[in-house]
């Protein structure tokens, strides 16, 4: 190997590490001395999407698994919502989401969740209607004495809605090619766990 070639595969090494490092730079460091893996379960909620005039996405039921280390910054999951209304359809919506804590006092830990959703329609063919992304300011509390965990995602706006490939969501007032602004009701996910993930800092 030339050394001119050898400063190519070196120089692209180290941009590839400084890539890495860059990634991961500022990230918080947790640590849980509890379950690693966890299920959970949240009553109704309501997304508003912001369109004229508004509408809502209205869900009664709700359940996420996930996986937190026990030396991580941040957990992922996953979460459904059934037995939703749509402007009168009937919809499932399933995410992945990413919790990314920040601050710890006491048992609580502040955060962001991240969440990438599809609502579809909740019967065969399953048709994607709209899609729902965004970030939540939330608030983890860890089980104590025998009461379970729960994750709390914040009321709030910000999240948002926009429309399938197939246009299905314009019957919510997003048309092709737009996006509405979605504003959440306060909904808490309570682990079935009694033990669940024990978030500490470091």
């Amino acid at each position: 190997m030339s050394r001119i070639s050898r400063l190519v595969v070196l120089v692209t090494a180290l941009a590839s590490l400084f890539a890495v490092l860059s990634s991961t730079a500022g990230a918080v460091t947790f640590t849980n001395t509890g379950s690693t893996n966890f299920h959970a379960t949240a009553g109704p909620g309501t997304l508003t999407i912001t369109s004229s005039p508004a509408r809502d996405l209205v869900c009664q039921d709700a359940t996420a698994t996930g996986t937190a280390a026990m030396t991580f910054t941040t957990i992922t999951g996953t979460a459904t919502f059934t037995n939703c209304l749509l402007v009168g359809i009937h919809t499932e919506v399933g995410c992945s989401y990413t919790f990314s804590p920040s601050t710890f006092t006491g048992i609580s830990t502040d955060g962001v969740t991240s969440v990438n959703c599809v609502a579809r329609l909740a019967t065969t063919p399953n048709t994607a209607l709209c899609n729902i992304t965004g970030a939540l300011s939330s608030v983890y509390v860890n089980p104590s004495g025998g009461t379970p965990g729960r994750l709390t995602l914040q009321n709030q706006s910000g999240l948002t809605v926009s429309n399938n490939s197939d246009a299905s969501c314009s019957a919510a007032n997003v048309p092709t090619g737009t996006t509405r602004s979605g504003d959440l009701s306060e909904t808490t996910f309570t682990l079935t766990d009694a033990t669940g993930p024990i978030i500490a800092t470091p």
